[in-house]
């Protein structure tokens, strides 16, 4: 995924226009497409706020320009490492030799870039990159979460009837360990020799240096999933109850 689609899984996005079609990011599908809270606004099919606030952000965006970026170490790690994990399921998987896509591809409804459209499989991949090992062991997939609606999204883009998540667990980069450990530095006073500075810094480098010692193969997750054929109508109907929100918004 880019670095628009990656900042693009916060709550406040940049927004896609092109030919003044009000378009969503696929890695903003769940948003869209998640239920309102209580049962009385589900049954009159209202919009949820979570879908609500998604195009407040459009709509600021569209008529201001306004837009509130968002790079959290989470995203920073997963653009340093982008290639290092690419690498790593390279050669845990095999199989054809992966590309990163630099297509985006876009209809009237949804526009995205997905990280692998495999040309020898029916299959569109999408890694992610875990930040640590205890995210990495979290890491998980289940039908109808933000990962399966920017999976189906894709998939309507490229015509493919397969997706697949893959997690991956790689090092950081010692420039990046050194920006970590200077966020403790300046909370302790620029204090090197402060004995707590010293156990934190330590216990980072060790939480880096351990995932090299992992074997490869149990370093990288892989959940599947097939298309859903009533995806399309669902966000169809969604997409214009969110023009019809849109069209109501001033400041």
């Amino acid at each position: 995924m880019d670095l628009f689609e990656t900042i693009n899984n916060t709550p406040t996005i940049e927004i896609a226009t092109v030919q003044d079609k009000l378009l969503i990011r696929c890695s903003q599908l769940g948003q869209l497409m998640g239920n309102p809270k209580t049962k009385a606004d589900k049954e009159a099919g209202l919009l949820s706020e979570t879908a609500k606030t998604l195009i407040r952000s459009m709509w600021l965006y569209n008529k201001f320009g306004y837009k509130e970026d968002v790079m959290t170490d989470e995203m920073m790690k997963g653009l340093l490492v982008e290639q290092d994990s690419m690498a790593l399921v390279q050669s845990v998987l095999g199989g054809e030799f992966r590309v990163k896509n630099d297509e985006r591809k876009s209809n009237d409804y949804i526009i995205g870039s997905c990280d692998i459209p495999l040309k020898k499989e029916d299959v569109i991949e999408d890694l992610k990159s875990s930040y640590n090992l205890r995210t990495f062991m979290d890491a998980e997939y289940k039908q109808g979460d933000n990962y399966w609606w920017q999976g189906m999204g894709y998939m309507w883009l490229w015509g493919k009837k397969n997706y697949r998540i893959i997690y991956t667990i790689v090092p950081t980069p010692d420039n990046y360990i050194l920006e970590q450990k200077k966020k403790f530095w300046y909370k302790f006073n620029c204090d090197e020799t402060n004995d707590d500075y010293i156990k934190i810094s330590m216990q980072i480098d060790k939480n880096n240096e351990l995932i090299k010692e992992i074997p490869e193969n149990q370093r990288v997750k892989v959940f599947e999933f097939k298309y859903d054929e009533d995806f399309i109508e669902r966000v169809k109907l969604q997409h214009a109850k969110a023009v019809a929100y849109y069209k109501t918004l001033k400041l």
